[in-house]
């Protein structure tokens, strides 16, 4: 248990994961809301998430505040919890030989202690399940002395409906203690009948618990929509093609000895959960469990594993390591069975010392120990936090930022990033220590230069500014240092802006407008602003292109990403220089007029779009396009 809380714990801010991901900003998402008392079963954000582990989260940022230790301690705690349970279960089930084989496993395998480091709620799947498990096995082994057993039962129930609110991929619980009851009814009809009330208990208590999620789910059916992005290969399966199913399977049956899960937010792509020698003492569990069916806790065990990877089984990406998460209750309690098994066989053979074959396997199975312990540092800190697109999605460069910020003195900068308008800001306040330096957001794909009144400019160098502002940025002296993961730009003085048409005209006192410029080939509309207050509500610019008749002939929504309604706010400081390239989209000889304002985009969805007020009390600004500046750009 303390290598096990080693693995998980060393380095869990800022070495491994090398920043954080938006999975886990959503997880802090939802626990702040949480914190501020929305309480519910299941929440749509993030693509949905069942609430069980978000409500832990919440204690423990309601304990340490808001940084990345507190967000991923549950992680670390449900990793352990993890392996006392295996260790729990394999001793109810095999002895404490066995049980200490498999946590022992368990403790160092990279799997596990990959989920038990990142702030996601599948690591809590199999402690709540493997406590259904072991819940169930000692009311069914307590059942033969009678008093007691059924509230064994009872908590099996319980855990199990309680499994459901963790991850998706709980629904597996159910299909599987469905399974190895009908196993039982088949093989152990006698002990089923003498047990037949602490089923009835478990079956009763697991309704009761999972009803209040199934009736949301019910009577929300749009809750889950990630599920349909994912699960082609069920969707052909039920078309009569199961190709793509077998071909899972097959996959999942490498995932432990051959290929393991194939992408980088899941751990090394393609290596395999054991290396060879353990992989054939895995496998050669695995056919023990198969030859010794008609004992109730190899099918078990046996059964469990199977329905685990049941998930991975119908959806894409397999073997996925996430998907399959349940199957760490068991997994290895298999390799520790044959290690047991070998020893138990050294009776049979009078020559062979039976103290020398127990020495040697001890020595065999510490020798897997300490292997399996020196594999999971490697790959933990050496290969996977530089390896394929984890900087990318953990934003190591993110993360560089808010030490260069912690370590400033308080200097306001603008940020570049790839989502200002969802996830950087909750990203950096999750990153930084201190939160006294002013920092607005920007994305310089859309043509977007923000200049605070530092002059101070930071991108990740993954990301590089449109070239028409890194070329004024160049024309304005600004001092650039560029460094693997950051590039900062340093504007000594501020720039000189120089609108064709300059202006002065502000947009409810928050935003000013400064003026505008006209290029051709490309056509482009070049508009310049100041914001003179943080904005007070969600923000978005509209610009209209008219014809000399005032009919519309075009439009561009400035910020416009994924998302149709980009938020601005609060994402922005008083002093800000805005700068904005549009694109016109339609010859610029037929602009006569630009017509122009911002505007509150969840406004729209209840009535008219509240606009911003021009101080004549124009919800928009109309720029006539003079006929000499047509002709002159043509």
């Amino acid at each position: 248990m303390l290598t096990a809380f080693a693995l998980r714990i060393v380095g869990v801010v800022g070495q491994f994961p090398p920043g954080v991901a938006h999975d886990e900003v959503a997880h802090w998402l939802i626990a702040r809301d949480i914190l501020a008392g929305n309480h519910a079963i299941y929440f749509t954000a993030a693509y949905g998430h069942e609430a069980g582990y978000h409500y832990l989260e919440a204690i423990f940022l309601s304990l340490l505040g808001d940084n990345l230790l507190a967000l991923r301690l549950p992680a670390v705690l449900c990793g352990l919890l993890g392996v006392a349970v295996t260790y729990a279960l394999a001793k109810r089930l095999f002895g404490e030989t066995v049980a200490l084989l498999a946590a022992g496993l368990l403790a160092v395998l990279f799997w596990p202690v990959f989920y038990g480091r990142l702030a996601l709620r599948a690591i809590s799947l199999p402690v709540v399940a493997g406590l259904s498990a072991y819940f169930w096995w000692q009311g069914w082994l307590l059942t033969q002395r009678r008093r007691g057993a059924e509230r064994y039962f009872v908590l099996a129930g319980l855990f199990a409906g309680l499994s459901l609110y963790t991850y998706l991929a709980a629904r597996a619980v159910p299909i599987f203690f469905l399974l190895f009851i009908l196993y039982l009814a088949l093989v152990h009809r006698r002990e089923l009948q003498a047990r037949w009330r602490g089923v009835v208990g478990f079956t009763a208590v697991f309704l009761l618990t999972a009803f209040p999620l199934f009736y949301y789910l019910q009577t929300h059916p749009g809750a889950e929509f990630r599920v349909a992005e994912v699960s082609q290969p069920l969707n052909e399966l039920r078309a009569g093609s199961p190709l793509p199913v077998l071909q899972n399977g097959l996959k999942l049956a490498g995932m432990f000895g051959v290929v393991g899960d194939p992408l980088w937010r899941e751990g090394v792509p393609g290596v395999p959960v054991f290396e060879p020698v353990l992989a054939l003492l895995f496998y050669g569990g695995v056919f023990l469990s198969v030859w010794r069916w008609r004992d109730g806790r190899y099918a078990f065990i046996l059964l469990w594993l199977l329905v685990s990877l049941l998930p991975s089984l119908v959806t894409i990406n397999a073997p996925s390591h996430i998907r399959s998460i349940n199957a760490l209750v068991v997994m290895s309690i298999f390799p520790a069975l044959l290690i047991h098994n070998l020893g138990e066989l050294s009776t049979d053979f009078p020559r062979l010392s039976t103290k020398r074959v127990k020495l040697g396997l001890t020595i065999l199975a510490f020798t897997f120990f300490l292997l399996y312990a020196g594999r999971t540092l490697y790959l933990t800190f050496q290969v996977w936090p530089a390896g394929g697109d984890v900087p990318f999605v953990w934003q190591t460069a993110f993360a560089k930022v808010a030490t260069i910020l912690d370590e400033s003195d308080g200097t306001a900068v603008s940020l570049a990033g790839w989502s200002p308008d969802t996830m950087d800001s909750p990203t950096m306040t999750l990153l930084r220590q201190n939160d006294a330096t002013p920092l607005s957001h920007f994305n310089p794909q859309e043509g977007t230069l923000l200049i605070p009144k530092s002059g101070q400019i930071v991108r990740p160098s993954a990301l590089p500014l449109d070239p028409y502002w890194e070329i004024q940025l160049a024309d304005w002296n600004a001092t650039v240092i560029t460094t693997a993961l950051t590039t900062h730009y340093n504007l000594h003085t501020p720039p000189p802006l120089t609108p064709t048409i300059p202006a002065n005209i502000s947009f409810g006192g928050e935003i000013q407008f400064l003026g505008y410029a006209l290029t051709s080939s490309p056509a482009y509309l070049l508009t310049y602003w100041r914001v003179t207050a943080v904005p007070s509500a969600p923000r978005r610019l509209f610009i209209h292109f008219l014809d000399e008749n005032g009919q519309q002939i075009g439009e561009v929504y400035a910020f416009d990403t994924a998302d149709p309604q980009s938020l601005w706010f609060p994402h922005w400081q008083s002093g800000d220089l805005l700068l904005q390239k549009h694109e016109i989209p339609v010859p610029l000889a037929e602009v006569a007029h630009i017509r122009l304002g911002w505007f509150d985009p969840y406004s729209c969805d209840s009535g008219p779009c509240q606009n911003l007020l021009t101080p004549t009390g124009e919800p928009f600004l109309l720029l006539t396009i003079e006929q000499e500046l047509r002709g002159d750009l043509k």
